[in-house]
Formats: C-alpha cells, sequence, structure tokens
C-alpha cells in the first residue's frame, strides 16, 4: 500500500471519530479552499466526546493499526487538512508518532509503489509515486495524493503530507505551519468553540470546481460555509454557518431552513426524542450570515447512529 494510501486510509479512519487547540483563519492561507481539523486527543479527554468515540473507534483503531502500524489511540493527537487553491492539498498528523512506525509506513510505501528520499535544507522528506511526477499544482482534492504525494516526519511530532513538493518545501519552512495570510479581509471563515472536536469549513465556488454535489440552489448562492462539533457542558454541540452573496438571500436561506425543520416536526417516522432536538434547533440571519445550532446529547446521537 504506498504511502498516500496510507494516509488517506489514516484520516478516512480517523475523521468520523470527530492537537489539541483549535484552528483560526490565521492558520490557513487566503485563498483557501476548503479546510478540516479533528481534534482526537480533545474528544478522547471529554465526557461527551468519548461516548462517540467509543462508539467509534474500537474496531477501526484495530484496523488500521493491523494495517499500516499507526495507533490513533496514542499517536495521533489531531489531524488538519486543508487545500491551498493556489497550490495544493496537504494534510498534518500531529502526535507522538514512534520512529517505528514511520519505518513500517515507509516500508509498507516501498512494497507498492517508487519512493525516493530528499532533503531540504537539511530535512529529509520523500516522494512516493508510480512514475514520473507530474505537477500538481493547483489541485485541491485529497484524491490528488493518491497518485503521487511528498511526505515528511522532520517536524518533531508531525507527519506531513502534500500533492506538491513546492508546498511540503514551504510547510518545512515555516515548521509544518501554512504560511497565514495578512489580507484579513479575505482570511477563511473559522468557527471555533472552548472545546471543538470537529472544525471544517469550505469556499463554495472553489468545491464547485471538482465537486457536482455542491451545484445546489443554496450553496450556489453562498460564499462559505463553515462548521464546528464541540462539547459543551457535556453535550455535543454543532454550529454551521453560511455566508451567502447577499442579506436577502440570507433571509430566503434562513426560511428555507426554518420550513424543512417544521415539516420534520410532523413526520411519524421520526422519534419523539429525536423531534424535541429538531424542536430546539436555532436559525438566525445576522446580515448575509445564516447561522444553524443544535444541541444534542450524546447518547442520543449514539443511538441516532445506531439505526
Amino acid at each position: 500500500m504506498r504511502l498516500s494510501r496510507i494516509i488517506l486510509l489514516a484520516i478516512i479512519a480517523a475523521l468520523p471519530l470527530s492537537g489539541n487547540a483549535d484552528v483560526s483563519g490565521s492558520d490557513f492561507p487566503e485563498n483557501t479552499a476548503w479546510y478540516m481539523h479533528v481534534d482526537l486527543k480533545a474528544m478522547r479527554e471529554s465526557e461527551s466526546g468519548k461516548i462517540v468515540y467509543a462508539l467509534l473507534s474500537g474496531e477501526t483503531v484495530a484496523k488500521v493499526y493491523d494495517k499500516i502500524g499507526i495507533n490513533i489511540n496514542e499517536e495521533v493527537n489531531s489531524i488538519t487538512a486543508y487545500a491551498d487553491a493556489g497550490s495544493s492539498v496537504a494534510l498534518i498528523f500531529e502526535g507522538p508518532i514512534s520512529k517505528e512506525t514511520q519505518e513500517k509506513m515507509l516500508a509498507l510505501a516501498v512494497e507498492e509503489a517508487e519512493v525516493g528520499t530528499r532533503q531540504h535544507r537539511g530535512k529529509d522528506y520523500y516522494f512516493v509515486g508510480d512514475g514520473p511526477e507530474s505537477g500538481s499544482i493547483g489541485k485541491i482534492s485529497l484524491a490528488d495524493i493518491e497518485g503521487a504525494s511528498y511526505s515528511s516526519f522532520a517536524i518533531k511530532n508531525k507527519l506531513i503530507v502534500t500533492a506538491s513538493e513546492d508546498h511540503l518545501k514551504a510547510l518545512l519552512d515555516n515548521g509544518g505551519k501554512a504560511a497565514a495570510s495578512n489580507n484579513h479581509d479575505d482570511a477563511m471563515f473559522v468557527l471555533s468553540a472552548e472545546r471543538s472536536f470537529v472544525q471544517a469549513g469550505a469556499r463554495t465556488d472553489a468545491m464547485s470546481d471538482y465537486d457536482d454535489d455542491w451545484q445546489s440552489n443554496i450553496l450556489r448562492n453562498t460564499e462559505q460555509v463553515a462548521l464546528v462539533i464541540a462539547d459543551k457542558s457535556g453535550m455535543i454541540a454543532i454550529e454551521a454557518l453560511l455566508v451567502s452573496a447577499d442579506s436577502q438571500m440570507a433571509e430566503g436561506m434562513g426560511s428555507i431552513v426554518n420550513g424543512l425543520l417544521a415539516l420534520q416536526m410532523f413526520n411519524s417516522e421520526i422519534p419523539s426524542e429525536f423531534r424535541d432536538v429538531l424542536k430546539s434547533t436555532n436559525v438566525d440571519v445576522d446580515d448575509k450570515t445564516l447561522s444553524i445550532s443544535i444541541v444534542v446529547d450524546p447518547d442520543m446521537l449514539v443511538s441516532i447512529m445506531d439505526d
């Protein structure tokens, strides 16, 4: 299994489980197309997060360890993924990834693909691919690291994987962090909370360039979307935000959401306790911004997921 596939397997396994701190808009370049930050450590250490984590992690963690040698419970604290539309997608795993695990991952990569060892200003990094490198500048999908990727363990407690060599070099030069934009007017909107598990967001115009699923009427009139999932006094708090093209569009979207919620209140197939959750959903419009927030008992969330 090539290294890029190993990384994809790890992130697919870890993302639904939703580092030690939130990310903010200043953590991403000004032309960021999308981002996701998953704080696994925060989830493992909170009462609400533990409930969901226990449901999803057991078998998955064991399978990932057997296949690629990474113990998610012990070696991965957070995962940050983002796409800089001007360069490429990047994945940054933070945690005490052991030297033994690093060697296992490289050995698996060698079995499946060409692996080249290189250096940038004294820091080792690797090219993993099936053939000649073909520049990947401008690609913003996670799938873009499937054919070829560049990775490095050179920054302490970090595994960095990118789709372009220049992007990896820039991250190595900056301690594994993206060079933040000084143009705050164009900064990516990032929702945060006191104890966040997952933060995610996207510029919808960039996403629609390669994903037809984003071509809905609502998203065509939306400039940015953001999401945060967090602990709130032992409950799971979920907040979504949409920044629309204008205030009238935001009001219209708010009316649509309220209408959909009202319809579901009369759906006899939905359990009464879940209808109570829908009833408590808060929909708010402020100028061009629509926000939707909900607080769910983690046990109920687990029950819904089991169903």
